[in-house]
């Protein structure tokens, strides 16, 4: 992977003049997931996330959360004031977020949406996100990412059974 590249996350990252550290990765013959790029970046899994495309009816959501968890639609749906949430199919991410699977990011998007960071966010200062390809990761801060993108913080993972 070039580190010369700079995608569109990370140009509106410098855009806002807001930190952030690139990592790059090479999944290789692995299946593609947020959890398997965080052990190629040999990375805690806490601070680990991935970018869920959603809909309700017309309106897109961008939700966050950590690599290992699964998010609780009826939850998140309650959380946000709607009926019901549906996952964005992959066909339509591309038109959607402008981003393939595999490479959604919260960064960058142009189209109107509201974003939610999981509560779990607040456990650490700095989280690693999408770069916006595959391949690159970003560690940003998690005020930052709150504030640049008028994010809520919200509960919106299946609980785990401990």
């Amino acid at each position: 992977m070039a580190k010369n590249i700079k995608t569109n996350a990370m140009r509106f990252l410098d855009k806002a003049r807001i930190e952030y550290e690139a990592l790059y990765y090479d999944i290789g013959d692995l299946e593609f997931s947020a959890v398997n790029v965080a052990n190629i970046l040999g990375v805690d899994l806490s601070i680990s996330y991935k970018t869920l495309a959603l809909k309700h009816e017309n309106d897109l959501y961008i939700i966050v959360i950590r690599a290992f968890d699964n998010i609780d639609l009826k939850k998140a749906a309650k959380a946000l004031k709607v009926k019901d949430l549906k996952m964005l199919h992959v066909k339509d991410l591309l038109k959607e977020v402008g981003y393939e699977r595999g490479s959604v990011s919260p960064l960058g998007i142009r189209k109107n949406h509201v974003t939610v960071l999981d509560k779990s966010v607040e456990q650490s200062s700095k989280i690693i996100i999408s770069g916006g390809m595959k391949g690159i990761s970003l560690k940003v801060a998690v005020d930052d990412l709150k504030k640049i993108l008028n994010a809520k913080v919200l509960d919106v993972s299946e609980e785990k059974d401990d």
